[in-house]
């Protein structure tokens, strides 16, 4: 027959019935509590945003109330004002306009007097940066074939010059029967046919022997810049990118001189 430990049993119910209480009271009491503190926030938060909702809706209907009365006051204010319209009051808006015209074409006028004078100040400069930018960009892209075509050019130039003999023979005075040393600058080394070429071409021009004295320039961009006594010849894209400057400006001065005149 089974027996029972009645004194371990009665301890083992106190120690559960202890294990109970401590878990209640530190666990799930806590947890409880915990958990009512929320759901009241919760409830507080939904009270709150139904109160700020109704509070919105409430505001929206009063805005709505008084844009509608907004907009009535003005269409009957509108309405006075079309109806008490006078030839007095159109004289006056006509006036307005004639005035806002004349002020608009003097302020044109002036805004162009400003731009002339600007541009007249400024235009030298202008074109200068503008030649400088453009002949930086010409350099590296500017084939040999343009700089052996403006050798050839400066050839056929020297070529054509000997062909008026008044002017000719006015040039061979200049040079007299001293030494002659042409001092030529070449945006790119010269060949010996290049070099032989000119030569002989310089001294027919010339009537007598022409050395050559060749310095390279690589700011020519391309062609040729010679010298020959007190006369240049220039087929270089550099000399004539400064006779398109010159060209410029003076296209530039003569409209200014129309525009204030």
């Amino acid at each position: 027959m089974l027996e029972l430990d009645w004194a371990t049993l009665i301890f083992q119910v106190i120690n559960f019935l202890i294990l109970i209480a401590l878990l209640y009271r530190f666990l799930f009491r806590p947890g409880l509590q915990a958990v009512e503190h929320r759901r009241r926030q919760v409830q507080e938060m939904i009270e709150r945003a139904q109160k700020e909702h109704e509070e919105a809706e409430a505001l929206r209907q009063e805005l709505e109330a008084r844009l509608a009365q907004v907009e009535e006051e003005t269409e009957i204010l509108l309405s006075k004002v079309r109806a008490t319209a006078s030839e007095e009051a159109q004289a006056i808006l006509e006036a307005a306009r004639q005035e806002a015209e004349e002020i608009l074409a003097e302020a044109r006028a002036e805004a162009q007097r400003e731009r002339d004078h600007a541009l007249g100040q400024y235009a030298e400069e202008i074109v200068n940066t503008v030649l400088y930018v453009s002949g930086r960009l010409l350099g590296p892209v500017t084939p040999p074939e343009v700089h052996d075509a403006l050798v050839a050019r400066l050839n056929e130039h020297v070529y054509q010059m000997g062909q008026h003999s008044e002017q000719i023979q006015m040039f061979r005075q200049t040079l007299g029967d001293r030494n002659l040393t042409a001092q030529v600058s070449t945006a790119r080394p010269l060949t010996m046919e290049q070099q032989g070429q000119l030569a002989r071409t310089l001294t027919a021009l010339a009537d007598q022997h022409v050395d050559l004295e060749i310095t390279d320039d690589p700011t020519l961009i391309a062609g040729l810049r010679v010298r020959l006594g007190d006369t240049i010849i220039d087929t270089s894209l550099a000399g004539q990118l400064e006779q398109l400057k010159e060209r410029v400006l003076s296209t530039l001065e003569e409209r200014l001189t129309r525009v204030r005149s």
